[in-house]
């Protein structure tokens, strides 16, 4: 079994450091919940920042909460063996970021009383209503099917252009990762669109291919790179590409910062859709990175309020018609290195968030009694730099 890290509770911050929590009333309850927090990459950029918001500010807020992290997850037997080490330590809860099997893992946590939620993904329709019924599982809050195709669709149009020459990082499409496929389709068909062309193989077929495939039609080149890049023959693979110097442009599905090296050594120009991390602010400043679609540190925040309210005896009061709900939250983008400046402290800030503890204090029932499923679809939703911003200055 892999080694898997147990973060105890923070007995004491410096509340000058949070001030975002000074004036909040505290939960009541005085048990602690345990919820287990699975991980595709425990060293991806991403989840380092959702665990810095959890560690260093939620668990400031909320001091019944204990995590339990998972070690990098790369497979269905990783995943069920974390899974049962949350139920031999009395976890309550699981967050998953990056499911492997959700129709198994919902069962596996149904019959050990435990709640699970997606914080943050995309899952195909087919899949989410196999599971909406399960009492134990929440619910999902992602971009959705539209936000991320919509995403990529955005990225790929700003930095298409005639003359250029792809290289397209599609991670885990062909693996099954609907996030993923959306992106990688999203930025095919509009390079067909942009470079007035048509695929012999199409589009959709091409999104889900597993092995390094190039494709050339009347003006437009491209190389279809899969894989996880933190799997390093995919990394391999993918910076022998790059840095042969006959593509201009990489468009990412994934985090692209395994490749920071190669990319710089190759001036391409890159899009990736990620998140709002330090790696990204670097990569804006050195000229590595030319456009991100990223998540951001708290927009974990709502989720983590939803598996909250059910494992304080609340699940049933945010059901829809008996179904876990499915909420959007999408990306914030920048475009350019001032874009970029503009949206990171709020994305990335100690004391003040986009999504801050009077924020999910509004959403819980045993803190707020009026609350319900409305209002913390409202919060949710309102998940933009700007809405945001808004929040943060009234």
């Amino acid at each position: 079994m892999k080694k898997y890290i147990v973060f105890a509770l923070i007995a004491v911050l410096v509340l000058s450091l949070f001030a975002g929590c000074s004036a909040a009333v505290e939960p009541s309850t005085p048990d602690t919940h345990k919820i287990g927090i699975a991980t595709y990459n425990i060293r991806d950029a991403q989840i380092m920042m959702f665990k810095e918001y959890l560690d260093k500010y939620i668990k400031a807020c909320f001091e019944d909460v204990e995590f339990l992290y998972s070690d990098s997850i790369s497979g269905g037997e990783d995943m069920m063996e974390f899974l049962t080490l949350c139920a031999d330590n009395g976890a309550e809860g699981i967050m998953v970021f990056g499911t492997v099997d959700l129709i198994k893992e919902v069962e596996f946590c149904a019959g050990h009383e435990m709640y699970l939620i997606r914080p943050s993904g995309t899952s195909t329709d087919a899949v989410f209503d196999a599971v909406a019924s399960n009492p134990y599982f929440v619910g999902e809050i992602g971009p959705g099917a539209e936000n991320e195709y919509g995403e990529a669709e955005k990225m790929t149009r700003a930095l298409a252009g005639e003359g250029k020459r792809y290289v397209i990082l599609s991670g885990g499409a062909s693996r099954g990762n609907e996030m993923h496929r959306l992106r990688t389709l999203a930025m095919l068909d509009v390079l067909q669109e942009v470079h007035g062309v048509q695929f012999e193989q199409g589009a959709e077929e091409l999104a889900v291919v597993s092995e390094q495939t190039t494709v050339a039609v009347g003006g437009l080149e491209l190389m279809i790179c899969p894989g996880y890049l933190e799997g390093e023959a995919a990394r391999k693979a993918a910076s022998e590409v790059i840095s042969t110097g006959a593509y201009t442009t990489v468009l990412s599905a994934v985090p692209v910062t395994a490749l920071a090296d190669v990319l710089d050594a190759a001036e391409v120009q890159c899009g990736v859709i990620d998140c709002f991390s330090e790696d990204n602010y670097l990569g804006f400043k050195s000229g590595r990175i030319a456009y991100v679609a990223g998540k951001y540190q708290s927009e974990i925040g709502p989720g983590f309020a939803a598996l909250y309210n059910a494992v304080t005896g609340n699940a049933g009061v945010y059901r829809v018609d008996g179904r876990a709900f499915r909420l959007e939250q999408g990306f914030w983008r920048a475009a350019n290195n001032t874009e970029y400046d503009s949206m990171y402290a709020l994305a990335c800030g100690a004391a003040v968030n986009a999504y801050n503890c009077e924020d999910l204090y509004s959403v819980i029932k045993i803190l707020t009694p009026e609350a319900d499923f409305e209002d913390l679809k409202t919060l949710t939703e309102n998940y933009s730099y700007e809405e945001c911003l808004a929040r943060r200055s009234s």
